[in-house]
């Protein structure tokens, strides 16, 4: 199983509504995630708003794309963009900078 980590930012004013979305995730998105071959993802907040987000899967590009292809998926991403700090926004979802892994410990 690969490990896939991404750093992105949020408006920090919104953390409290972007934590609830995250509480109330619709279920068959939740289910489209964990389909898509995703497991163990967090996410974690910084105060300055920067979230780290953490996941595991086989291909981690492969399943994104092909998550990202879905309409469930796409309405999600217009449903939380209004969250996002980024340079582009006519590109939906947040800007991500993946993460170099450089040590794991099981």
């Amino acid at each position: 199983m690969g490990r896939s980590a991404f750093v992105f930012k949020i408006k920090p004013e919104l953390k409290a509504e972007y934590k609830k979305a995250h509480d109330e995730i619709w279920p068959e998105f939740a289910k489209e995630i964990s389909n898509a071959g995703i497991s163990n993802y967090s996410i974690y907040f910084r105060k300055d708003g920067t979230l780290f987000a953490y996941c595991e899967a086989d291909d981690y590009d492969k399943t994104m794309g092909e998550l990202g292809k879905t309409e469930l998926n796409k309405k999600w991403q217009l449903f939380m963009d209004r969250f996002f700090v980024k340079a582009d926004t006519s590109v939906l979802g947040p800007d991500m900078e993946m993460l170099e892994e450089v040590f794991h410990l099981d």
